[in-house]
């Protein structure tokens, strides 16, 4: 059998590396993925399009198969217009059935191999990648011979030649993980599972001992630099008397030292930002650096409630756009950070915490 996929909203890549790890769960053996394609979308004016074709070995038959793909798409944030007439629209996630080897089915919900697969260069390409030679069981032509005639003029362009599957392991190539992320974006947990999962230690920040912190939620602008400092000294000394002393092959944190300097650079006024920042780095070139740094996306709204739901008294104040800002300030230190090895992770559609296929996702993506 063969799928294309295609997603135009959000975490692109990520959304069609989660619908590759659930399709192997759930519908059969991945055994070939194409290039990653970036095109323009088809039929209708919206952002440019991530596209892939997959290859799979499933036994499910058809009537089975189509509710199937369709929850997976529902649970990667996919909403389905009930109406044909509404036209085509973004979307998070897009599976097609292509050829199912070589049926041809035609009912009311269904159709294969796909109809309008011969116009579409975003599917020919990634197809005539992986199976250039399939015949088409209606056209009696061959993928390639399909691509040489397509009447999409449409430009691709390859942004990633290996889009391979994430594979779960059992253990994972590095020593020094570091998990950051916003207020309440689930740093804590996903910490303390991975570390037993992939049989780790666990470091976890001691934010409670700050003598500053529950003043600073109510007054920052009195509060900010002693805040800040406190933090500073009590991460280094925390770190460094950890990763000198760690003799296990793996440290799993929900901090990172460099977190010092985003949450400064946002509470902090102008010069004394100067002072903290020379301050920081004459620390920061004594550490010793993670080499995943994992940093974990979530949207506002989610973080308030989960802020809410801990019942932290001192976290009472925390307003929206103050957690707009700190993660204005996360992304612009990973952008102008980027010798750091980061994995960028959307959970803002995810509940990893209560649901086992998006954990063992991450975890994927991690062990891969």
């Amino acid at each position: 059998m063969f799928l294309s996929l295609g997603s135009n909203l959000g975490n692109r890549a990520q959304y069609l590396q989660h619908a590759l790890f659930l399709l192997h769960r759930e519908i059969g053996q991945v055994v070939r993925v194409s290039p990653l394609y970036e095109s323009p979308a088809w039929g209708f004016s919206s952002e440019p399009f991530y596209n892939i074709c997959a290859e799979l070995h499933t036994d499910l038959p058809l009537e089975v198969l189509l509710p199937k793909l369709h929850a997976i798409e529902a649970h990667l944030g996919r909403v389905r217009t009930s109406q044909p007439s509404e036209g085509y629209k973004a979307r998070t996630l897009d599976i097609d059935i292509l050829y199912y080897n070589d049926k041809v089915v035609q009912t009311d919900t269904l159709c294969v191999p796909h109809p309008q697969l011969a116009q579409r260069r975003f599917v020919l390409q990634p197809l005539a990648d992986i199976a250039p030679d399939f015949v088409d069981p209606i056209k009696g032509q061959t993928i390639n011979q399909l691509l040489q005639v397509c009447p999409d003029t449409s430009t691709l362009t390859v942004v990633k030649r290996d889009f391979t599957l994430p594979v779960n392991k059992t253990s994972t190539p590095y020593h020094y993980i570091t998990i950051e992320g916003n207020i309440g974006a689930g740093k804590t947990s996903l910490a303390t599972r991975l570390a037993g999962d992939l049989s780790g230690r666990l470091l976890l920040e001691e934010f409670a001992s700050n003598p500053f912190l529950e003043n600073f939620y109510k007054q920052p602008q009195r509060y900010a630099l002693a805040t800040e400092l406190s933090f500073l000294k009590d991460r280094y000394k925390q770190l460094q008397h950890t990763l000198v002393q760690n003799e296990s092959s793996l440290l799993v944190a929900d901090y990172a030292f460099s977190k010092s300097l985003i949450f400064a650079m946002e509470t902090l006024p102008k010069k004394e930002y100067a002072l903290y920042e020379e301050l920081f780095y004459l620390l920061f070139e004594r550490m010793i650096k993670p080499d995943l740094y994992i940093y974990l996306h979530q949207n506002i709204d989610m973080l308030l409630k989960n802020i809410q739901k801990r019942g932290r008294s001192f976290e009472t104040p925390i307003s929206k756009t103050y957690l707009e800002r700190i993660e204005q300030s996360y992304l612009s230190f990973l952008e102008h950070n980027s010798s750091l090895h980061t994995l960028f992770i959307d959970v803002s559609y995810m509940d990893f915490v209560n649901n086992e296929d998006d954990y063992q996702f991450i975890t994927a993506l991690i062990t891969k």
